[in-house]
């Protein structure tokens, strides 16, 4: 088919256009949720969905895409996971999501959490998360997730602190925190949902170490390359020994059958409500 001048650029308008919204599309997609780069053999995924990287199944669907791809990508050596969001590793599932689904839709949320979660402490290769800002509840379960965590000295806080809004923490997440920090300090981290600072979180196992802020990303992509000089075949093994169990555990889905009974338990909706307008939860204990 032939077409004439006027046609033509009637096409290459259309054609240019489609690509700038493909383009768009792309853009908005990461911005919202997550993005990737990779350089010197490091993947960087940055949680990018402001205002508090709020978790729901997009978000999470995402995350796991991007570690399996990362797995296969033979040129990625090693992850560091961090955050651009100020103030705000990640403040754990998006309350308004949970409030506005019914039991059903809430059990949804948990077992696409946990499919992430038993994807990502899979995730073959060295991974590091440098978190400046808060990491609570769900953020502290990705926080938990990688080998390593660096974390900022100054207003960083990081908690499981489902109990302070009315849910329980699965046998098989208890586990992993367990495996960091070991038992002294579990009634505190679980039972309490205590809010523990970075020096604090150091002194428990909690985090490896802490820096200025400013600098975490910077020293997580150093401890990094240092793991490089290593035989990384040598350093997955031993990562899949050290975490066989647990992974075990996860694929299992060990205390999982307990979140039912949670989700739609009148604290649980209060303790969410509470998180959502920024407010302390007014619990009923009949």
């Amino acid at each position: 088919m032939v077409y004439g001048c006027e046609g033509t650029q009637q096409l290459d308008f259309l054609a240019r256009l489609f690509i700038v919204l493909l383009l768009c599309t792309h853009v908005h997609r990461s911005i919202s949720l997550i993005t990737t780069r990779i350089e010197n053999h490091i993947g960087y995924v940055a949680l990018e969905r402001a205002p508090m990287n709020l978790m729901d199944i997009p978000f999470m669907h995402e995350f796991a895409r991007i570690h399996r791809e990362l797995a296969k990508n033979k040129d990625v050596w090693g992850v560091v996971c961090h955050s651009t969001v100020d103030g705000y590793f990640s403040n754990g599932l998006d309350p308004a999501m949970m409030l506005a689904r019914d039991k059903a839709g809430r059990i949804e949320v948990f077992e696409v959490l946990l499919q992430m979660v038993h994807e990502i402490y899979s995730f073959p290769k060295p991974h590091v998360a440098a978190i400046e800002g808060h990491a609570m509840a769900g953020g502290a379960v990705l926080a938990i997730l990688s080998d390593w965590r660096f974390m900022s000295r100054d207003k960083s806080r990081i908690a499981f602190s489902e109990v302070a809004v009315g849910l329980t923490i699965p046998k098989a997440i208890v586990n992993l925190i367990e495996s960091v920090t070991g038992p002294r300090h579990l009634r505190e981290i679980v039972m309490l949902g205590s809010a523990i600072k970075s020096t604090d979180a150091a002194r428990m196992g909690f985090v490896d170490e802490v820096f200025d802020n400013g600098t975490t990303l910077r020293e997580a992509e150093k401890y990094l390359k240092r793991i490089f000089d290593l035989p990384l075949a040598s350093v997955a093994h031993v990562k899949q020994i050290l975490r066989a169990e647990n992974i075990a555990a996860l694929k299992s889905r060990e205390g999982v059958e307990t979140l039912a009974e949670f989700v739609v338990a009148d604290s649980f909706v209060e303790g969410l409500s509470a998180v959502r307008d920024k407010r302390r939860p007014k619990f009923k204990n009949v």
